[in-house]
């Protein structure tokens, strides 16, 4: 990538780490924009810096990091942490006296790039067709409602960065969002962190006493009941022996240890983890049975380490999943997900043919490309502005 010098980038975002979906597109992106010659920095209350990244960082309320927001009481931290931190960054950023160009990813009221991770209000009218009426207990749903309704309806950012075609419409749909205002960029992968490792596909399974030779199936998210695995745990029972099951993720465990009583033992709940690529590694086949997705970072994550996906034909994993190349589309039902993981792992050729399409999908995706969209868009901007100065 060329270098961008004449540009100043601060990302928004509650968390600066690789623990989250969200998380982990503003770290990546502050180090392919480092790696451009951007001058970027990062306004943020947790940060997990690895020291691979060469942003500043401005921390506002930092004793946001002691309340926990993942876990058993994950709704009620995020209710204290978000709003306040939301509220503080945009009363810090108002009191910046340097111009700089701003990109949320849903923490700041108003700014130039708003990056539309996923549409809470779908998320919920899906939950409302399936009769699902639990979130009305999660506050968080409220703020969110709120916040949504003055940013996005609001149109308090000058452009709108949708992660896929889905959101875009969703974003038009739900919010009026004008079709000018709103670009398409989908989030990246790190090519070098997610890849196959026989070390490291030794090292967990040694770990969690999973056979070499087992056909190991992985599930990683924190939503548990959304990304669908109780329909996958309930395939697993359908499958015969050879077929394990590994959760990564901090959701309760709790009512989904009984639903496969007969594969108790190839049932593996790891809780979650920082070293989520040395999974990927350990891993055979991914499997997502999500009933709502924006673009499905897992899943590519998933790919780049070789593995096919079998996943629901949602949001954006319905832009780059296409079957008996990189994985199989799948349904919410056991029988139908254990039929085709049993069909693709029985024809060795065919599974080595998935394997290399699911690497040669993500090799698109990398993250400097990924930047350098959202620079060209910086820029266009940029020129806009001094266009409309010169009126």
């Amino acid at each position: 990538m060329s270098s961008r010098n004449s540009l100043e980038i601060v990302q928004v975002v509650q968390e600066f780490s690789r623990d989250g979906g969200v998380e982990t597109v503003a770290f990546e992106l502050a180090k392919a924009f480092t790696r451009a010659g951007a001058h970027n920095s990062v306004v943020a209350a947790v940060v997990a810096d690895d020291g691979e990244t060469a942003s500043e960082i401005e921390l506002v309320t930092p004793w946001l990091s002691r309340v926990p927001t993942r876990g058993a009481m994950r709704h009620i931290g995020r209710l204290v942490v978000m709003p306040i931190f939301t509220l503080a960054a945009t009363l810090a950023l108002r009191r910046r006296t340097r111009a700089a160009q701003i990109i949320s990813h849903g923490d700041c009221l108003r700014g130039d790039i708003l990056v539309v991770h996923a549409v809470n209000a779908v998320s919920l009218a899906q939950k409302r067709e399936a009769g699902d009426w639990r979130w009305r207990l999660n506050p968080m749903h409220y703020w969110v409602a709120l916040r949504d309704r003055w940013m996005i309806g609001g149109l308090r950012y000058r452009k709108y960065v949708a992660v896929s075609a889905r959101v875009r419409d969703e974003l038009q749909s739900h919010y009026n969002v004008p079709a000018e205002r709103i670009r398409i960029i989908y989030n990246g992968i790190d090519l070098h962190r997610f890849q196959a490792s026989e070390e490291a596909r030794a090292q967990i399974r040694g770990e969690f006493g999973i056979p070499p030779d087992a056909r190991l199936l992985l599930f990683v998210g924190h939503e548990f009941a959304r990304k669908g695995l109780a329909p996958l745990i309930e395939a697993l029972a359908l499958l015969d022996e050879r077929y394990w099951l590994a959760v990564v993720g901090s959701d309760n465990p709790a009512r989904y240890k009984g639903l496969a009583a007969q594969a108790e033992g190839r049932l593996l709940f790891c809780g979650a983890r920082r070293d989520v690529a040395a999974f990927y590694a350990a891993a055979d086949a991914f499997a997502l049975p999500t009933a709502y997705e924006t673009f499905s970072l897992v899943c590519m994550e998933a790919m780049a380490a070789g593995l096919p996906v079998f996943a629901t034909r949602v949001g954006g994993i319905e832009d780059y999943l296409r079957d008996g190349v990189n994985g199989f589309t799948i349904e919410r039902n056991a029988k139908n997900i254990a039929e085709k993981l049993r069909a693709a792992f029985e024809d060795e050729n065919r599974f080595a043919t998935l394997r290399a399409g699911a690497r040669s999908t993500a090799e698109s995706f990398g993250w400097d490309s990924v930047a350098t969209k959202y620079l060209e868009l910086l820029e266009e901007m940029q020129k806009e502005e001094a266009s409309a100065a010169k009126r």
